[in-house]
């Protein structure tokens, strides 16, 4: 039981620091700021550490014959260390939900930021100069060309 409450314990840190982190970079992108660079290379060794927990539950429940830690958990006898291990795991469990909304959030938010930066490069690829490019302007329909069309 102290495997699983160790388990658990790291699981919700882990989740912890990742909500907190995709936080920052949903604000981050929402005010068009430069430091999301930063908090992406923080995301990542948080992940792996997460990805590391992960794998050490899997090998634990393989070990111990058991689906899942809640039915792990309700297996085991009543005391402290079950009580301990089943707010723990509630607790992961309601991190490991708000971070999955955090995530559509940022992913929501990256998709759109994508399809402004396509618009505008289409909006500034129709149009020369003669200035600029030796031929006479060309606007609206009239030019076939069309760089980054997510319609391609």
């Amino acid at each position: 039981m102290e495997e699983t409450i160790i388990l658990l314990r790291e699981q919700t840190i882990f989740c912890s620091r990742l909500l907190k982190l995709f936080a920052d970079l949903t604000e981050s992108l929402k005010k068009n700021s430069l430091n999301m660079v930063e908090i992406v290379n923080q995301i990542e060794p948080a992940v792996m550490e997460l990805s590391k927990n992960s794998r050490k539950s899997q090998e634990f429940l393989k070990k111990v014959h058991f689906a899942n830690f809640k039915d792990f958990i309700n297996s085991q006898e009543n005391g402290i260390q079950k009580d301990v291990a089943t707010r723990l795991l509630m607790h992961s469990n309601d991190l490991q939900t708000k971070l999955q909304r955090c995530l559509k959030s940022v992913k929501l938010l990256t998709e759109k930021g994508k399809a402004f930066v396509d618009f505008n490069l289409n909006v500034m690829s129709r149009t020369s100069t003669k200035s600029t490019y030796g031929a006479e302007a060309q606007t609206g329909s009239q030019s076939g060309r069309r760089l980054f069309d997510a319609n391609v």
